[in-house]
């Protein structure tokens, strides 16, 4: 229980340090609405049909939320957005599976910076 305690804590501290301005250090939000990464996730957690169905629906719920804080430039409102996601999952998963989704967002929300790094790099 806590090192599931720290690991949420990293991802946390990670997601509100490395705010940018259009909100790209979110854009795990964005991925875990694609059908594909989806699937990927419920699969990687082995979600039930139930638990499935009601993490698609935080997917989307948390990208609408990101959606609207992105419109009103809002950095409050896009974390808002990340802890909507994280807590409701929490709800929805078993300990076991909510420490594997950690992880598999943590991995997700990492790449996406160092393929954003680089691509500024490239510039």
């Amino acid at each position: 229980m806590k090192r599931l305690s720290i690991l949420f804590a990293a991802v946390l501290l990670f997601s509100i340090s490395s705010y940018a301005q259009n909100g790209d250090e979110y854009n795990v939000l964005w991925s875990l609405n694609q059908k594909t990464t989806q699937n990927t996730v419920t699969d990687y957690v082995k979600a039930s049909p139930e638990q499935s169905e009601q993490l698609q629906k935080i997917f989307y719920d948390s990208t609408q939320l990101l959606v609207n804080a992105l419109t009103d430039n809002s950095k409050n409102d896009a974390r808002k957005a990340l802890y909507y996601n994280i807590a409701n999952a929490k709800s929805v998963l078993s300990q076991k599976q909510f420490k594997k989704y950690l992880e598999i967002l943590n991995i997700t929300y990492h790449q996406q910076q160092e393929n954003f790094t680089s691509m500024v790099d490239n510039k």
